[in-house]
C-alpha cells in the first residue's frame, strides 16, 4: 500500500511540474544582431535646448542604422560600458557649467576600445591625448563654419573648446573660422581612430549636415544621400485646394515630394473625407508619396498600446479603401525611445520619418532605447538652411527628409514653392529608388520603384481604379494576448481533470487502505 501510495504522489507531483510548466512557459530573450551604441548626457539644459541636441544624436544614429540606449550621466552605474555590451559611447555635454562628473564613467570610459565621441564642452585632457592634440578654449566668438564652398555663420558662443595641433592623418570636418583676423581656423568635426570630437552640435542647419557626416565617418560609413522634400503638418482639415495646388507647382517643376499627414479612423464616410482622401490619391499620381503621420498623443499609460494600434490600423484601412497607400511612417524622435510606441506604431513600416520633438513629450512605456529600421530618415526643417551660402551642393551623410510646413494662403503658397524650386538639390525621387512595406493587421501595403501593391497586388491609383478588398472599419480591438489566455483556460481545465483523477484515486486507494486495515483487526 506504501508503495502505491509513492506512485499516485509520483504522479501528482508530475501532473503539477507538467501543468505548471505549461501554465508558465518561460521564453529566451535572443541578443540584439548588432551591440547598440550607449548615449550618455549630463543634463537636459533648456537653455541650451538640450532635449533637441539630445533628440539630434538620437536621430542622426537612427538613421546610420544604429541602436542606441540613452542614460543619464547621474543615473549611470559602475561597469555598465564595455566591449562585449556596446560597440560606440557618446558623451554629450549640455551643461559645463554644472560640471557634472561620475567616477565610473570616466574609468569605463577609459577602459572602452570601442567607438567614442565627445559632443561639447568639458573635453578632458585624456580624450585630447587620444586625437595628439592641443585643447584651445575661444570666449565670446561668432564662428562661421565653412565646408568646400558652402559656408554659414552662427550665433555667438559663449566658450567653445577646440583641438588644435592635430597630427597628420586625422580627419577634419568644417573649418570655424572667427571674424577675429589673429585667430587662426580650427577644424569643427574630428575623427582620429576609434575617436571622434564635435564642440557643438545643432539639431538643423549647415551644421547638421557637418555634424552627421562626422558622425558617420567615425562609425565607418560614407555613403552619400539624396534629401526628400516632405509636406508636414497636413490633416484632413488642411485647406485641400493650397495641398492639391501646391503639389501641381512641386509636379510642374519635376520635384518629387512625400506628404506627411494624419488621418481618422471614424466618420469616414462623410464627404470631407472623401475629398481629403481624393487630394491624397491625386498627389500619388503626381510623383508624390503620402506618409501616415503619428497621431499627437495628449495623455498616455502603458494601456495605450491596444488604442494606438487600433487607430492606425483603421486610418490605415480607410485610407487603404480610398486607393492612399502609405509608404512609411512618421512621428516625432521621442516615439521611438518609448516601448509601446515603436511596438504598436513605428515598427509596423520599414520607412520612418524622425521629426522634431514637439514642446511637450508624453511617454507611454518609456525605455529609452533607440530601435533601428530598415530606413530611418532625419526629418529637418529647410527653412533652417536659408542662410547658408551656398557655391556647392551639400553633401547629406544620413537619409534626410527636408520639409516644409503646409500652407495656409496663397501668400505662403507662392513664397514656399519659390523657396523649394530655387534650392540647387537634387532631390530624392521615390518613383526611381524607393522600396518600403507597411503592415496593418488586415493588409499590406507595398510600394516599389512607383508601383503600389496591396497585399501582393498591383494596385493603380486613380479615380477610376476598381474597387479595393473592403476592409472592417468597425474593428475589435486586437488584444494580442488573446491567443495566450485561450490556451492557459484549456491548460487549467487540463489541470483540474488531473487533479481531480488524482484525488479520485487517493480516495479509492486510501478506503482500500483504509478497510484492509479494519478487516485485520477484526480478524484479530
Amino acid at each position: 500500500m506504501r508503495r502505491q501510495l509513492k506512485l499516485w504522489l509520483v504522479a501528482l507531483g508530475l501532473c503539477l511540474g507538467l501543468a505548471g510548466g505549461l501554465a508558465f512557459p518561460t521564453t529566451t530573450t535572443h541578443a540584439a544582431a548588432s551591440r547598440r551604441v550607449l548615449i550618455v548626457y549630463d543634463a537636459i539644459n533648456p537653455t541650451v535646448n538640450g532635449q533637441q541636441k539630445l533628440a539630434a544624436v538620437q536621430r542622426i544614429l537612427a538613421s546610420l542604422n544604429l541602436p542606441t540606449q540613452t542614460e543619464r550621466l547621474s543615473d549611470y552605474q559602475a561597469g555598465q560600458l564595455t566591449d562585449k555590451a556596446y560597440q560606440g559611447v557618446v558623451t554629450l555635454n549640455n551643461w559645463p557649467q554644472g560640471r557634472l562628473t561620475n567616477a565610473a564613467f570616466l574609468r569605463d570610459r577609459r577602459q572602452f576600445t570601442g567607438r567614442q565621441l565627445h559632443i561639447g564642452s568639458g573635453l578632458d585632457a585624456q580624450e585630447a591625448r587620444k586625437f595628439g592634440a592641443r585643447r584651445e578654449t575661444l570666449y565670446h566668438q561668432q564662428f562661421v563654419l565653412r565646408e568646400r564652398q558652402n559656408w554659414q555663420l552662427l550665433p555667438f558662443s559663449t566658450d567653445l573648446t577646440l583641438l588644435t595641433s592635430l597630427p597628420h592623418g586625422t580627419q577634419t570636418f568644417g573649418t570655424l573660422a572667427t571674424q577675429a583676423t589673429s585667430l587662426p581656423d580650427h577644424a569643427y568635426g574630428v575623427v582620429r581612430g576609434r575617436s571622434g570630437y564635435l564642440p557643438y552640435l545643432m539639431p538643423n542647419g549647415f551644421s547638421l549636415t557637418v555634424a552627421s557626416r562626422t558622425i558617420a565617418a567615425l562609425f565607418g560609413q560614407t555613403r552619400t544621400y539624396r534629401p526628400l522634400l516632405t509636406i508636414t503638418h497636413v490633416t484632413p482639415y488642411t485647406n485641400l485646394r493650397l495641398l492639391q495646388q501646391l503639389g501641381r507647382r512641386l509636379a510642374k517643376a519635376g520635384i518629387p515630394f512625400a506628404v506627411s499627414t494624419t488621418s481618422v479612423a471614424e466618420n469616414t464616410s462623410y464627404r470631407a473625407f472623401k475629398r481629403f482622401a481624393a487630394v491624397l490619391r491625386e498627389l500619388e499620381t503626381e510623383n508624390g508619396v503620402i506618409l501616415l503621420q503619428a497621431p499627437v498623443v495628449g495623455a498616455a499609460d502603458r494601456k495605450s498600446g491596444q488604442i494606438l494600434e487600433q487607430q492606425l490600423v483603421g486610418q490605415l484601412n480607410q485610407l487603404g479603401q480610398r486607393q492612399v497607400l502609405p509608404v512609411g511612417v512618421s512621428a516625432p524622435a521621442y516615439w521611438n525611445q518609448d516601448k509601446l510606441f515603436r511596438r504598436y506604431g513605428l515598427q509596423r513600416a520599414s520607412l520612418v520619418v524622425l521629426l522634431p520633438n514637439p514642446a511637450t513629450t508624453t511617454f507611454a512605456q518609456q525605455d529609452n532605447l533607440g530601435n533601428q529600421y530598415p530606413q530611418t530618415w532625419y526629418g529637418v526643417s529647410l527653412r533652417s538652411f536659408q542662410t547658408v551660402q551656398q557655391s556647392a551642393q551639400l553633401r547629406w551623410s544620413v537619409p534626410t527628409a527636408l520639409t516644409v510646413p503646409m500652407v495656409d494662403s496663397a501668400k505662403e503658397l507662392t513664397a514656399t514653392a519659390r523657396q523649394v524650386t530655387a534650392q540647387t538639390i537634387d532631390w530624392y525621387d521615390p518613383s526611381q529608388q524607393l522600396t518600403t512595406r507597411l503592415d496593418s493587421a488586415s493588409a499590406t501595403f507595398k510600394y516599389d520603384h512607383g508601383a503600389y501593391f496591396l497585399n501582393g497586388r498591383q494596385i493603380a491609383v486613380n479615380a477610376s481604379s476598381v474597387a479595393l478588398p473592403q476592409f472592417n472599419p468597425q474593428r475589435k480591438n486586437h488584444v494580442t494576448l488573446k491567443g495566450y489566455f485561450r490556451v492557459q483556460g484549456w491548460i487549467l481545465w487540463i489541470f483540474f481533470i488531473l487533479v481531480t483523477v488524482v484525488l479520485v484515486g487517493f480516495i479509492v486507494v486510501g478506503r482500500r487502505i483504509y478497510r484492509r486495515m479494519f478487516f485485520n483487526r477484526s480478524k484479530r
